[in-house]
């Protein structure tokens, strides 16, 4: 219909009826991990063309850029329009990289506590020892045959972005390997 204001249909979860808020798994007074689905997240893939890759490194910085291969890198924004981050990006990247919205089609679960680490370490051959694998740093692994990019969020917490198809699986194969010490969904 020509003249009428475009309808945004706002985002939702994959994990929304999946990921049950509660306290699970193996009884102690505190879980040994917490799950948070971070949604709704603007995420947005960046590919700096040839011969660009300093110019498109430059450009992000301030952004939240976390590496996600050779001269790439998925940016993260959160309490942002629909779409406000890609305009963004589009237009101050423009003829240095390639910027692609991928907020509908890619989930990102934080997983924290003190456990977080022997979780991911049942699934990932990536070095998680944090003189390996500081805080910030990404990889591009996978985890239950599912292709997982993984970055240290802080001490004790990690960010797993999964494609929206592979989520469900991807959750219950990461809930159960957290029932030994407990694991908590906010």
């Amino acid at each position: 219909m020509l003249n009428s204001p475009e309808k945004i249909l706002p985002r939702v979860s994959p994990l929304r009826d999946i990921a049950i808020q509660g306290r699970f798994g193996a009884s102690r007074t505190a879980p040994g991990v917490t799950f948070t689905v971070r949604h709704p997240l603007s995420i947005i893939s960046v590919i700096a063309r040839a011969g660009q890759g300093s110019a498109t490194a430059a450009a992000l910085k301030g952004y939240n850029a976390q590496w996600a291969g050779p001269d790439q890198y998925f940016v993260l924004a959160e309490n942002l329009g629909e779409g406000a981050l890609y305009r963004d990006l589009k237009a101050k990247l423009a003829g240095v990289a390639s910027v692609t919205d991928q907020s509908h089609g890619r989930v990102v679960i934080r997983m924290s506590g003190p456990r977080a680490r022997a979780v991911l370490a049942k699934g990932t051959p990536v070095d998680l020892h944090p003189d390996q694998f500081p805080v910030g740093k990404s990889a591009l692994t996978q985890m239950a045959h599912v292709g997982v990019h993984l970055t240290r969020a802080a001490d004790d917490a990690y960010d797993l972005s999964v494609f929206r198809g592979f989520s469900e699986s991807f959750w219950e194969w990461m809930t159960e390997q957290a029932e030994e010490y407990g694991y908590q969904v906010i």
